[in-house]
């Protein structure tokens, strides 16, 4: 920033970081996202298998198992709570600001996951946001210790649904309700979100009144909450320590972070892909090793990945690079919710019905298609106005005032 003092140096790049961190989150997001979004893996195999370029199908897979699912939703949970370490850092007024704005994210979560996309994570973090506050008196060592705990809670969960042959399943009831919920809406949720891709307005409806449920679901079943908030708590630590502020003096903790991620959770990302289509569910005892090669996969290799963006940012021409995803980064919120009307439009029968008509590597090219157009807009954008539009609603509302909008 030409003209900042040395002093402002540090606290310019430390914002700048932790945006082109959330900005390459982002790209991991939409890859992730745009094959549930495009309907293909609602597909059968033998409709897939039809599709122009198939044949890369078990390629990208793989390749999305072992370097790209759950490690960019893990990046982005961390920076969820290094955030809730600097409003913690405003004193009570930002710890109330806090909470109110958690309350606004669970609307906008909700809105989003009942009508537009029931794989959205914003509600979800907006429910484990407002406990979040319960942890704040926690010694850093404490922290730790419980962050760690939740992460490898799923082993001892399925550990347990397997010991007692699955008598005990916390999935079980929520199994049931959503099951109860499907047959009072009359069909299943696969053929509705087929019909989707192809129908209208209401056809898109009928497929969300059935994923929100399904959704539920899929996170418990996932074991997802505790997950997440385990990552939450590991940005409150990293914020507390203030590890972005100064990337040099603690380049040696980021070196051991990105080696060891790497040497523990490529390999087992790796075993993962492998469970994925050799071990069934529990009560089976094989699956404690999907349980646990996710556990040990998933959560190192997000941690090499930032600790990786953050060794690279030292370098003043890696900077120079990666400051282009900070724009993006700071409407993090309208970018992602964007990539699902972009979704809607491209793959179901509302916009352009592209669902169920591209195969994998064509859905992963739209993605990259879409990442590429939301960094030149965000860039866009922000030369010429203060705040992304839902980010600018987001915090007008916490503040309870309109904020200039227009530079």
């Amino acid at each position: 920033m030409v003209g900042a003092s040395s002093a402002a140096t540090p606290g310019i790049h430390r914002t700048e970081l932790l945006d082109a961190l959330r900005g390459f989150a982002l790209f991991g997001v939409v890859w992730s996202n745009y094959a549930v979004l495009s309907y293909w893996l609602f597909m059968p195999h033998d409709a897939q298998a039809a599709l122009n370029g198939s044949f890369l199908d078990a390629p990208l897979e793989a390749f999305h198992t072992v370097l790209i699912d759950g490690k960019f939703y893990s990046i982005f949970s961390m920076l969820f709570g290094i955030g809730f370490g600097f409003f913690l850092g405003k004193g009570s007024d930002g710890l109330w600001r806090f909470y109110r704005r958690m309350l606004i994210l669970l609307v906008i979560g909700w809105i989003h996951l009942r009508y537009l996309w029931a794989g959205d994570i914003l509600f979800l973090y907006a429910v484990l946001g407002l406990v979040l506050p319960l942890f704040r008196k926690l010694s850093d060592r404490a922290l730790l210790i419980t962050a760690v705990a939740l992460i490898l809670s799923p082993i001892a969960i399925d550990a347990a649904v397997v010991m007692s042959n699955g008598s005990f399943d916390p999935v079980t009831p929520v199994l049931r309700w959503h099951e109860a919920r499907e047959a009072a809406l009359g069909s299943g949720t696969v053929p509705a979100m087929l019909a989707a891709a192809n129908g209208g307005w209401r056809e898109l409806m009928d497929a969300d009144a059935h994923m929100w449920s399904f959704r539920f679901l899929h996170l418990v079943e996932g074991n997802r909450p505790p997950k997440v908030l385990g990552l939450f708590l590991i940005g409150l630590w990293v914020a507390r320590r203030r590890l972005f502020a100064d990337i040099r003096s603690h380049a040696p903790l980021f070196k051991r972070l990105c080696f060891g991620g790497v040497l523990i959770g490529l390999p087992s990302s790796v075993l993962m892909w492998w469970a994925e289509g050799h071990v069934g569910h529990p009560p089976e005892p094989a699956s404690l090793l999907r349980a646990a090669s996710y556990a040990f996969g998933v959560v190192p290799l997000a941690i090499a990945y930032a600790s990786g963006f953050a060794l690279l940012w030292i370098n003043e021409g890696w900077r120079d690079r990666l400051v282009v995803l900070a724009p993006m980064g700071r409407m993090a919120l309208t970018n992602y919710l964007m990539q699902t009307i972009i979704a809607l439009t491209l793959f179901t029968g509302v916009g352009l019905g592209w669902g169920t008509r591209v195969s994998a590597w064509q859905f992963e090219a739209l993605a990259l298609a879409v990442f590429v157009v939301e960094v030149l807009w965000s860039r866009w954008w922000l030369a010429r106005f203060h705040y992304g539009p839902f980010e600018w609603a987001w915090r007008s509302l916490t503040y309870g005032k309109v904020m200039a909008m227009r530079k």
